[in-house]
């Protein structure tokens, strides 16, 4: 009798459109940051995020269920870590170790024009803080994992996938940028000269390449980089 629901089940969601697959995914992986981030720039709450080691775990703990049930739910309606383009190895690996670099030497050339376009911007960012107190190694090893892992599979590895050939790439890689900066609004100035190109950037590296691994290797080495400094010693 299980078995049977369970089939029952997996045909309804074999049944389901293309259109209804895309918003189960999208409002299940980003709603609830795009509706805290919206919530944070109504209520003139923009800036430092200052996440504590407890809310760290948090994120990460719902972003693996969310990660799994939808994987789950996306296996059942044929997709494949084939058709997202993951497939770890040596090579891809280095490319991803590059592209880090290559997003870390960009990211200071562009902050360096827009402090000195607006004294206010580099203002902004010596008022940015993003952690309260201090992380656990541990905390701090899960969620430059697990976050890099859920972004690009969703961002990149889904939504540029299920859009390109039915939207066209361009819509593609707007959509996807357009997501990651939704909901990076809470993070500010800060958040929106950081996120909006380089969103840009992975989305149509993505068109071009197909692959998913450089884009999760690089994520994993920006977000280590980023929160080493908070590590609890």
């Amino acid at each position: 009798m299980p078995q049977r629901r369970g089939e029952r089940i997996a045909e309804l969601l074999r049944a389901l459109s293309p259109t209804d697959e895309f918003i189960i995914v999208a409002v299940a992986a980003f709603a609830p940051f795009i509706a805290a981030s919206i919530r944070a720039v109504w209520r003139g709450q923009v800036g430092p995020p200052a996440v504590s080691d407890f809310g760290f775990l948090f994120l990460v703990g719902h972003e693996l269920a969310v990660l799994v049930a939808l994987a789950a739910f996306l296996r059942v309606r044929g997709w494949t870590l084939e058709r997202i383009g993951l497939g770890p190895n040596l090579r891809e690996t280095l490319i991803g170790v590059a592209i880090a670099a290559a997003v870390e030497v960009a990211a200071g050339v562009i902050w360096t024009f827009a402090v000195a376009w607006s004294p206010e911007i580099g203002a902004a960012g010596e008022a940015f803080n993003q952690v309260t107190g201090s992380l656990h190694p541990a905390t701090l090893i899960a969620g430059s994992l697990v976050n890099p892992i859920f972004e690009e599979a969703f961002l990149c590895g889904y939504v540029v996938t299920a859009l390109k050939d039915r939207a066209g790439p361009w819509t593609a890689v707007n959509v996807s940028a357009g997501i990651r900066l939704l909901y990076h609004l809470y993070q500010g100035v800060v958040g929106v000269i950081f996120t909006a190109p380089f969103g840009v950037f992975f989305a149509y590296w993505f068109v071009r390449q197909g692959r998913l691994w450089p884009l999760i290797v690089a994520h994993v080495l920006i977000d280590f980089v980023a929160f080493v400094a908070y590590m609890r010693s």
